[in-house]
């Protein structure tokens, strides 16, 4: 199913299509007015539309049916996460952790991280095109990078179950144990994993540390292995 993400959603139950949606829609599949298509709001709601204005910088669709999808998992999966040195893996992580239904991901910036800059709108719309490929429904939040301390100092929420993943020993909660968790955010450090220091920082404010096996994970493999846990139980 070809399904378009919406720009706009008029009261009157007029669809607008962005420019690049409103080309492909008209040049590249060739739809034409009175063809019935499909519309996605990022929010959980797939249209049935019907095509009533061709235009390839606007195409307007007349809303027909309306039906809620991708709203109904039953955890929200926040995934904080240390840019990798080649952008391509963290792009990969947000095209199949939107996929997989993660609710938001987040860039930290750690002490070993070897590349700071992180190109959100990018990231967006690498998301967006896979929400609409897998019709997931809900376009995932996608936030600037911070630095590691002023991440951790905003997480004051008490209802968030918070985790740790970092490769020291000790007791760590395995993560089979947290999937029926109702609202997860798990920290991934970078390659060279987090520092003692980080991670004693992350403790005190309440992250515990977890395993996610024994092997040495890639950071992009790990971040992907946690979506993927989360998915399985659905």
């Amino acid at each position: 199913m070809q399904v378009f993400l919406g720009q706009e959603f008029k009261n009157d139950g007029d669809i607008l299509l962005s420019p690049e949606e409103s080309k492909h829609c008209t040049k590249v599949l060739r739809h034409k007015v009175g063809d019935v298509i499909h519309i996605i709001d990022g929010k959980g709601n797939l249209y049935r539309a019907e095509l009533s204005d061709i235009n390839p910088q606007k195409c307007v669709a007349r809303v027909i049916e309306k039906k809620q999808i991708g709203t109904n998992k039953p955890y929200y999966l926040h995934i904080a996460i240390s840019p990798t040195k080649n952008p391509d893996r963290i792009e990969w992580l947000i095209e199949k952790g939107t996929e997989m239904g993660v609710d938001e991901f987040s860039f930290i910036i750690c002490k070993r991280t070897e590349k700071t800059g992180t190109r959100i709108d990018r990231f967006v719309k690498i998301a967006e095109s896979a929400v609409k490929q897998s019709v997931q429904g809900v376009i995932p939040i996608i936030n600037e990078g911070l630095v590691l301390k002023d991440f951790l100092a905003q997480q004051n929420d008490p209802s968030v179950k918070k985790y740790i993943a970092h490769c020291l020993d000790g007791n760590k909660t395995e993560l089979k144990d947290i999937l029926k968790e109702k609202n997860i955010l798990v920290l991934i450090g970078p390659e060279g994993d987090f520092t003692e220091e980080e991670i004693k920082h992350a403790h005190e404010k309440g992250f515990v540390p977890l395993s996610l096996g024994e092997s040495r994970l890639r950071t992009e493999t790990a971040g992907l292995l946690v979506a993927a846990g989360f998915t399985a139980v659905v």
